[in-house]
């Protein structure tokens, strides 16, 4: 008898991208399912989108409802309060500064600095130790080598120390901040700790197979490699977040950075007054940035300690 071979189906190029497609966004919808039994991680998401209605809320309460000589967190003053700072009312509702600046406004307007410098850092970082951290687990050897002896430098440069003394220098605006701080951080640990990972991932079959195929380095490496560690650069990203949020918001206190308003310089401000006022007559410009500094970067934290356990699901079973 003859026997009839079933030949296996041919799939056409946009096929088989959809079928990955398909197969990414069921890793996503598993994911999203497993951080949602995460209570802290929701609580921390919650407080993000809090924040970015802040940055949202702020140009629109400015041109509809706020009037700028008022409001504008730089130059607004209230021309009908005698005596500044002042104590939250309903037409400020957190109050005036030593200055007679709308607190609120300036809450508000100091969330989209915390963002630009947090993203930014972000951003910077995750792209080079992924990339770095990738060819030195990947190539081994010489790469290996220079790569890691280069991380291992950046570990011993602290991001705070070198922008406190960069600060004496230099007025550090908040890309540089963001720049220097994405810099020290993706090179230095993120660099080793994504490096390991790839060591781990270079073992998989599919690497194996793809190198037997014949595809190149450079192929393995922006196909494979690179694709799966994302999930680990996620959360890395979310960690720079928190990093860089409480550098810029320290070399603002310290007075180390342009004049522009963040938490920080809200805070700095407060304490170059404090001698005049004291704490009774102007906690309304203190607290609230502090405040804001705290939840802001507990929540990406938490983010980041929900997204850890997904991507590390031996942390579950401790």
């Amino acid at each position: 008898m003859a026997k009839h071979v079933i030949a296996a189906p041919e799939y056409t190029t946009l096929e088989i991208y959809w079928q990955g497609l398909r197969a990414r966004w069921g890793q996503i919808c598993s994911g999203w399912w497993e951080f949602r039994r995460n209570p802290l991680g929701v609580i921390g998401l919650a407080l993000i989108v809090v924040f970015a209605l802040m940055v949202i809320a702020h140009p629109i309460l400015m041109g509809t409802i706020w009037r700028p000589t008022i409001y504008d967190p730089y130059l607004g003053f209230d021309t009908t309060i005698l005596t500044n700072p002042s104590p939250p009312t309903s037409r400020h509702l957190l109050g005036t500064d030593g200055m007679g600046r709308d607190v609120f406004s300036q809450l508000l307007f100091g969330a989209q600095m915390s963002f630009r410098v947090g993203i930014t850092a972000a951003i910077i970082a995750v792209t080079l130790s992924t990339i770095f951290g990738g060819m030195a687990g990947y190539f081994g050897g010489g790469v290996d080598l220079i790569l890691m002896g280069l991380s291992d430098v950046f570990v011993l440069l602290p991001a705070l120390v070198i922008m406190l003394i960069l600060g004496l220098l230099v007025r550090l605006d908040w890309f540089l901040i963001a720049l220097i701080f994405g810099v020290l951080t993706g090179l230095g640990s993120q660099s080793i700790v994504v490096k390991s990972h790839t060591l781990t991932i270079s073992t998989k079959p599919y690497i194996e197979a793809a190198r037997t195929a014949g595809g190149s380095h450079w192929h393995v490496l922006l196909k494979h490699i690179f694709p799966s560690l994302m999930p680990l650069a996620l959360v890395h990203a979310v960690m720079t977040v928190v990093g860089a949020v409480l550098t810029e918001s320290l070399l603002s206190f310290f007075s180390r950075t342009h004049e522009y308003m963040t938490w920080g310089s809200m805070i700095w401000l407060g304490q170059r007054t404090f001698r005049w006022f004291g704490m009774g007559r102007q906690w309304n410009a203190l607290v609230p940035p502090a405040i804001a500094i705290m939840l802001f970067c507990s929540a990406f934290y938490l983010v980041g300690r929900a997204l850890d356990d997904i991507v590390n699901p031996r942390l579950r079973n401790r």
